[in-house]
């Protein structure tokens, strides 16, 4: 069956470790003649240079799921979204606070990253993805999509997770995005649930589709699709259940990975 929507990663698949987007990869976006959806866990305004950079007009999907949104001339339209309760935002930023003070916080809105104190682990995601944080104390008046948590001792963010997991929050994911960070974020939303959405949107099935990934979080939408790929950085466990792994993302595995779907559509 012919592909006719493709979903990539960003980060550790599209992107390389500085965040940066790779002219090859760029350009076969551009050529690809398909529809491209981003889906990540950013959020929109970290994903729009990108978006930008590619002048992708299909709906592109943030914080995991939690948010499906176009880009237009006009700004973000909102598709679909998943927030956190104020409540439950201002209970987890208290503990955290409290309990871990060692551990870099932060939380998300659509338009904003906030932040309590500026540390190493902030200006190393300033770095990675060109958002500047604001300084602020959570008030409730903001929609907050993810809570981000990060840390240069794994270690500690163990023993974060397993305190979390204790509370036994409900309606929340709690995951870890890379060996440096854990996300928290409604779990009405998933990447797959979100792709779902879009194809029936436009009339297509999974088997009319493609999904590029890198990380356990990418799994369920690989497996999903028609056309599963993952680049050759990717864990083994990852790799051992797509149709085909492609080079690394420092060494162009997305253009790979067009060019192959493009063959598979001939």
């Amino acid at each position: 069956m012919e592909i006719k929507h493709i979903f990539t990663d960003m980060d550790g698949t599209l992107l390389n470790a500085r965040g940066a987007l790779a002219e090859t990869d760029r350009w076969a976006i551009y050529y690809s003649n398909l529809p491209i959806t981003l889906v990540s866990s950013r959020s929109p305004i970290e994903m729009q240079p990108v978006i930008e950079q590619l002048q992708l007009s299909a709906p592109q999907v943030a914080f995991n799921g939690n948010l499906t949104f176009i880009k237009n001339r006009f700004g973000i339209e909102i598709l679909d979204k998943h927030i956190l309760s104020p409540t439950l935002v201002t209970q987890l930023l208290d503990f955290i606070e409290k309990e871990y003070p060692q551990i870099s916080l932060s939380w998300y809105s659509m338009t904003h990253w906030y932040i309590k104190k500026q540390d190493k682990a902030v200006f190393y995601k300033k770095a990675l993805t060109g958002m500047e944080p604001k300084l602020k104390h959570f008030e409730g008046q903001s929609e907050i999509y993810k809570i981000m948590m990060m840390s240069f001792n794994p270690a500690d963010l163990e023993k974060l997770q397993e305190a979390l997991d204790q509370l036994n929050l409900e309606n929340v994911t709690i995951r870890r995005a890379d060996a440096y960070t854990l996300e928290i974020t409604s779990n009405v939303g998933s990447k797959v649930v979100a792709a779902q959405q879009i194809l029936l949107n436009e009339k297509l099935t999974f088997e009319e589709s493609a999904a590029i990934g890198d990380s356990i979080n990418d799994l369920s939408l690989l497996q999903a699709v028609g056309f599963g790929i993952a680049v050759e950085n990717a864990s083994p466990s990852i790799k051992a259940h797509v149709k085909m792994v492609v080079a690394k993302n420092t060494e162009h595995g997305v253009a790979e990975a067009l060019s192959a779907i493009h063959d598979f559509n001939e």
